[in-house]
């Protein structure tokens, strides 16, 4: 039995959709970060660093989007959501991971938790407009790999539903993302995969479900 513990618009969501492509039976289990749920006992011994995701197999628990999203991607090598194992192109493809998940995640999550970062009176703005250089250099990269391809690796990968994360974060947050125009195209293409959608419905029933 596969179990995703995610929570609502969090970056939960790429193993959420990668789950979704690869058509295995999972059950998703919401964990609301706004109402703690994260920190309690009972999530605590599920996953002791206190976030989501968590992806629980055959009892086994895997924490982490960079180490979830690769083993997804090789568990069903037909797929082709991530490149195979020991070859060149999946030591790039753990290379964006990593970056996603030690750079732009952080950078753009600063917007969320301004305090987290600095905690000093009036920190707030100088917190966010630094998040905002860092998340428009990293936007600029994606935007830079995304020129003449669909997807960021040449095929759709593991690594696209990282990305779509990142822009739908910035669009709920009201950042101007007008010149990016590759990202953008690639959200709308994101957004247009069956496996996306029914990972929004997902999330947006669990939100309801604990409103």
């Amino acid at each position: 039995m596969t179990k995703l513990y995610f929570s609502p618009g969090a970056c939960s969501m790429a193993p959420h959709i990668v789950l979704e492509e690869l058509g295995l039976p999972f059950e998703a289990v919401p964990v609301m970060l706004r109402k703690g749920e994260h920190k309690t006992d009972a999530y605590t011994a599920i996953n002791w660093k206190q976030k989501v995701p968590a992806l629980e197999v055959d009892g086994k628990r895997l924490t982490e989007n960079v180490a979830i999203l690769s083993w997804l991607g090789w568990s069903k090598p037909e797929a082709k959501l991530m490149p195979a194992p020991g070859t060149w192109e999946a030591t790039e493809a753990l290379s964006l991971l990593a970056w996603f998940s030690s750079g732009v995640h952080p950078m753009i999550g600063r917007f969320f938790r301004p305090s987290a970062y600095c905690d000093l009176p009036g920190s707030e703005d100088a917190v966010k407009r630094l998040a905002g250089e860092g998340t428009a250099q990293a936007f600029k990269g994606i935007e830079a790999m995304l020129d003449g391809k669909d997807w960021l690796l040449g095929d759709y990968s593991v690594a696209d539903a990282y990305a779509f994360i990142f822009l739908r974060w910035a669009n709920h947050l009201g950042l101007d993302v007008s010149a990016y125009t590759n990202y953008r195209a690639h959200g709308e293409r994101m957004l247009a995969r069956p496996a996306v959608q029914r990972m929004l419905a997902t999330e947006a029933a669990a939100q309801a479900a604990a409103a």
